[in-house]
């Protein structure tokens, strides 16, 4: 079963019972999203599809179902955008406390080694090094799919352009705009992060942390 026809069985099965519709079709997609996204992976184009596939399967399920669509298909967009927003800032915020940890432990084997770089240990430099490399890697990939989500709403807009009423095709259009602004807003969440791993006050720590960077550069 397809993305679209799952997501359109539950919406069905949601309008049918009667209670509390929105509220219930909101919650149930920021909860059942989350997770599917998690199974499809992490490239723009596969989140992209993904989330035109989600906004189709919710219009179809409410049209099955009798209910007016167009004005809640934009909020289920926002959910969506939420959704996203809140897995990259769990992610960052995760791997933030990862890198902190690695530099907790980068200046208590340099106080032992008395501040000598070469002196520490090749696994508390590797600490440091999959440190970083995951900040990047959390952070682009929450980039990605930041850019993905709102591609997928800008083509579930285009693709029903003539169905849509107004209010509906600026709440949509809306919604993709957010979620280029939270692209931005995470970049600059992770390069702070990555900027207090990488400072230290001793000059060869810096220079061996600025080699570092160099190695584990995010994707152009």
């Amino acid at each position: 079963m397809s993305i679209k026809e799952r997501v359109k069985s539950d919406v069905e099965k949601i309008v049918a019972k009667g209670h509390q519709v929105e509220d219930e079709i909101i919650a149930f997609v920021k909860r059942d999203y989350a997770k599917t996204l998690d199974d499809v992976g992490k490239g723009m184009d596969t989140v992209k599809e993904t989330t035109l596939e989600y906004l189709e399967g919710v219009e179809e399920g409410l049209k099955a179902a009798g209910h007016e669509s167009g004005k809640l298909v934009s909020k289920v967009a926002e959910g969506l955008v939420e959704v996203s927003r809140d897995l990259g800032d769990r992610g960052v915020d995760e791997a933030g406390k990862i890198a902190m940890e690695a530099k907790a432990a980068l200046n208590a084997a340099l106080e032992k080694a008395k501040g000598s770089i070469d002196s520490v240990e090749e696994k508390t430099k590797k600490q440091m090094k999959d440190a970083h490399a995951r900040l990047n890697e959390v952070g682009e990939a929450g980039k990605a799919r930041l850019e993905g989500v709102g591609e997928g709403i800008k083509a579930y807009a285009a693709q029903k352009k003539s169905d849509l009423i107004d209010s509906a095709r600026q709440a949509l259009s809306k919604s993709a705009d957010s979620s280029k602004e939270l692209v931005h807003k995470l970049a600059r969440s992770t390069e702070a992060q990555s900027k207090e791993l990488l400072s230290h006050s001793l000059e060869k720590v810096s220079g061996w942390l600025g080699k570092l960077a160099d190695k584990v550069k995010p994707k152009a």
